[in-house]
């Protein structure tokens, strides 16, 4: 699965209605039914944006529990709730909810809080990098950071969230051998005791979902007795 927003809530004829709003506004969507659901698909992907309607029942747990969570990149999120006053959106703010949205849903109050976050991301881009997007291409391969997004030849690639984080730390430092060490506790945030085989499968996973071949230097390049090294156009 690879959204840029899920929707934990009913799925009504209503809230179809606003699927389908957003991705006519190149939002990706899907729709998630309860807290169980989501809590595995967060075991292995990361979207750039969630929407808790607190309405469901787990929902307001799992917001807890994300709030105070290691997971990175933790989504954007967005609380959808019956606010009866200001005083109860500034509390789920301090919470740790990134916006307050009303229920029943408008669409285009959600768009607007999305395209908000998406403009200042690129604003921030610009300041950082001198660029107007926070996307990497190179060749046939783009990288969206924000959205999380990987295109190959233009067709979307799907990657679990360490096969991303492992694509975008090596095209980040694009020229740069990075040790298999380095990589790992980058991406993974843990004692390279623990690493094994998990940074080698992954290159070849990422060769393979990519359509490279299993030694591929023109992308990600194997430097040696060392680690790895994402190739640059000079």
């Amino acid at each position: 699965m690879k959204q840029d927003l899920v929707l934990v809530c009913r799925k009504t004829e209503y809230t179809i209605h606003v699927c389908d709003f957003l991705r006519d506004h190149h939002i990706d969507t899907v729709i998630i039914e309860n807290a169980m659901d989501l809590k595995a698909e967060l075991s292995s992907y990361s979207p750039a944006f969630l929407l808790l309607d607190f309405g469901i029942k787990g929902n307001e747990s799992l917001f807890s529990k994300l709030s105070i969570s290691a997971m990175r990149p933790l989504p954007y999120i967005i609380i959808a709730d019956a606010f009866s006053n200001a005083t109860e959106r500034a509390a789920a703010l301090r919470r740790g909810a990134d916006a307050c949205v009303e229920t029943p849903l408008v669409a285009d109050e959600v768009l607007a809080v999305i395209n908000a976050v998406l403009r200042r991301e690129q604003r921030i881009a610009r300041l950082k990098l001198g660029r107007t997007l926070p996307r990497i291409k190179y060749k046939e391969l783009v990288i969206d950071p924000m959205r999380r997004t990987v295109e190959m030849r233009k067709e979307p690639i799907h990657l679990t969230a360490k096969e991303f984080d492992v694509l975008l730390l090596l095209a980040s430092k694009a020229g740069a051998a990075l040790t298999k060490e380095e990589i790992y506790e980058a991406v993974w945030n843990v004692d390279r005791d623990y690493m094994g085989t998990q940074v080698s499968d992954h290159i070849f996973t990422l060769r393979r979902k990519l359509g490279l071949d299993k030694k591929d230097q023109t992308y990600i390049q194997t430097v040696f007795g060392v680690g790895y090294r994402f190739a640059t156009s000079q």
